[in-house]
């Protein structure tokens, strides 16, 4: 068990007759899949022309394809936005450049310029197996050139626009999270002052049981982290928590009865469930409680861990140290 940081200072096909599909829900799907088939046996293209790729038909096909659900729904994103840029221009390889070009203008990261060329190219792949080839691979070597180029002149966007929530800014999340006196806001009080003062990931917010608080005479708390994505061994780590966050946590332990098991939970109404609350949920919060408290820019479920480390960073923190403190392998990511 490793110390990772410390007290700094802060405040099959189914009988017809036993199907439980909907009755709405079957002839909508007949629908959706008639409409798939007749595309592709449709001809490619008018004589002469190239067969492009067919963005429609490949979102389409994205339903069945071998991926996880979240990739899935990535590459459909990333397929209509490129679609609706394009506003019924054929997708060609400078098209698609000019795409990320454009995505560099709005300040996006490398990563949503890598994500909207990999659905492309799987969208090729996907059409090719069907047997609808494209001409044309919207994915040549412009693009390729322009994604090079646009990871070298942006590689200081990190992996994403959010903006970071300092210590001062998990504060005031928490009052006014407090100030709705809800179990709810008892809650998010708790888990903003918690995530912020420990540095925490948002699967490592939702992954925590009752089981891994200590609560300290001083009024402070340590909690511990069984396992996170740098630590695939489960060494763990121990962290710090602030005598307002600990607080704060004592009052939702108390208001909630949890004596086991998950320590954060959705709250339904006045009822306070038993499962554990999910990361998005987590993610959620965090963004919630912050519109609440006036923040208006953007911010996500990373930006409690993103804004504790530029906080310790101001108070003198060293990049060794708040390597150990943030848990990171690598001086990389505290040292942008």
């Amino acid at each position: 068990m490793t110390l990772g940081s410390m007290p700094y200072a802060r405040h099959g096909k189914p009988d017809a007759s036993n199907s439980r599909t909907p009755r709405g829900l079957r002839p909508m799907l007949l629908v959706f899949i008639r409409g798939i088939a007749e595309r592709l046996e449709s001809p490619r293209d008018a004589a002469g022309t190239p067969a492009r790729l067919d963005i429609g038909l490949a979102i389409g096909l994205l339903h069945t394809a071998a991926l996880a659900a979240n990739t899935r729904k990535a590459y459909a994103g990333a397929l209509r936005r490129f679609d609706d840029w394009l506003g019924g221009r054929p997708p060609t390889d400078r098209l698609l450049a000019r795409h990320l070009d454009e995505m560099f203008g709005r300040g996006l990261a490398p990563a949503s310029a890598a994500l909207a060329v990999a659905a492309v190219r799987h969208a090729v792949r996907d059409l090719e197996r069907a047997g609808r080839p494209c001409d044309e691979h919207p994915v040549g070597p412009v693009t390729v050139e322009r994604l090079k180029r646009y990871r070298r002149e942006a590689a200081d966007r990190g992996r994403g626009q959010a903006g970071s929530l300092s210590w001062e800014d998990a504060d005031r999340m928490s009052e006014c999270a407090e100030a709705c006196g809800d179990a709810r806001g008892m809650r998010d009080a708790a888990l903003v002052g918690v995530a912020s003062d420990a540095l925490l990931r948002v699967s490592e917010v939702s992954g925590l049981d009752a089981e891994d608080v200590s609560m300290k005479r001083n009024g402070s708390a340590l909690v511990k982290i069984r396992r996170s994505k740098t630590d695939q061994h489960g060494e763990g780590a121990v962290l710090h928590v602030g005598q307002d966050a600990a607080e704060r946590l004592r009052r939702w332990v108390a208001m909630a009865g949890i004596e086991s098991g998950p320590l954060f939970r959705p709250v339904r109404g006045a009822t306070i469930q038993a499962a554990r609350l999910g990361t998005g949920a987590v993610g959620a919060a965090i963004k919630r409680r912050a519109a609440e408290a006036g923040i208006a820019r953007r911010v996500s479920g990373h930006s409690l861990r993103v804004g504790a480390a530029q906080s310790l960073a101001e108070r003198g923190v060293s990049l060794a140290e708040l390597q150990v403190i943030g848990r990171w392998t690598s001086p990389a990511m505290p040292g942008r």
